[in-house]
């Protein structure tokens, strides 16, 4: 990435609490995993502070602006009201004074459709989108690649001019053409597993995984008379289980530079787990019934996932088979006194 840190400010409108931590979450994420320098109201103010004063320095400081757009955002830019329309009028002059050339604001859309979230002032702007939970840390991750001005997709090299002076179009040379282009979108996604950017990626999943895995099971356990459980060791592995049914996931990055070699294993049980010791009282051992092994791979898009010979899985795809076993095997095992 560039070396010259760059400066983001984030304008967005206070939708509710919900909203704002994610908001939240979303600069210490540029800041802690990108090294960004993120200009947040959360951060910044306090009584007796200038709000005016704030919002025209941090938009005249900031390489970078995120809009954060919401139908409540486009409401309040579009009628001018209160901080988001004091800040619509800056970013309506600088935008109309800037050169076309030079990318200062990103919509990103977080909820709603374009239609929606979107003020008339950046109907004109390409939007970068996040506003599906699960695939955050891919997002988050592209994200940071245009605040650094790095392009999502490579430009490949410019190939051979064709010789005209034949109509005819040889199938061995568009094949191999074709076959080498493909080579080199591999290696180019090969170099980014195989490196500190693959080591991060691999560390941001299994943050995602557990995250996800937690608030899952404490959903699913408010919201039915089941009780899931969710426990970690904060090291290597992670727990959710539910009436004698349990999935375990163990994690391990060999080499602090590169994802090669990383493993994810997924192993699903009949009976429950300790997460700190493997003592059982004879009887009560769990039953292993399989085992997934997952490496992280990339696919031609560039969106992070995991691979297990011929299959390829989204983490909260993982998640998803993860409590669906559980369910499953207890609706199985509940079932055997139903009436038919």
């Amino acid at each position: 990435m560039n070396d010259k840190r760059k400066t983001v400010f984030i304008s967005y409108s206070w939708d509710g609490p919900e909203h704002q931590e994610w908001v939240l979450n979303l600069a210490k994420d540029l800041m802690e995993k990108f090294g960004v320098n993120v200009i947040l109201d959360q951060f910044e103010l306090s009584a007796g502070k200038d709000l005016t004063y704030f919002m025209e320095s941090s938009i005249e400081k900031a390489d970078k602006v995120l809009v954060i757009l919401t139908p409540n955002y486009k409401q309040k830019a579009e009628s001018r009201k209160s901080g988001v329309g004091y800040e619509t009028s800056m970013i309506t002059q600088e935008i109309f004074e800037s050169p076309i050339s030079r990318v200062k604001f990103i919509p990103i859309l977080r909820v709603g459709s374009l239609n929606d979230s979107t003020p008339k002032f950046l109907k004109s702007k390409l939007y970068h989108e996040m506003n599906d939970y699960s695939s955050y840390i891919s997002k988050l991750y592209e994200l940071s690649r245009i605040i650094y001005d790095k392009s999502l997709v490579e430009k490949p090299k410019l190939g051979k001019i064709p010789d005209f002076s034949t109509n005819q179009s040889d199938p061995v040379i568009d094949i191999a053409n074709a076959v080498l282009s493909e080579e080199s979108l591999n290696q180019e996604i090969n170099s980014i597993l195989n490196s500190f950017e693959g080591a991060k990626l691999y560390q941001f999943q299994v943050q995602f995984l557990n995250t996800q895995l937690k608030e899952k099971a404490e959903l699913y356990n408010s919201s039915t008379s089941i009780p899931f459980t969710f426990g970690t060791n904060n090291r290597d592995s992670s727990i959710v289980q539910a009436l004698g049914y349990s999935v375990s996931f163990y994690w391990g990055l060999k080499y602090s530079n590169t994802a090669e070699n990383s493993i994810l294993t997924v192993r699903y049980w009949k009976g429950y787990l300790n997460l700190n010791d493997n003592f059982y009282f004879p009887g009560e051992e769990p039953k292993r019934i399989k085992e997934i092994k997952y490496s992280l791979d990339m696919n031609y898009e560039k969106t992070v996932l995991w691979r297990s010979g011929d299959a390829k899985m989204l983490t909260n795809e993982i998640i998803q088979e993860a409590f669906l076993f559980i369910i499953d095997s207890i609706k199985k095992e509940k079932s055997k006194t139903f009436r038919s």
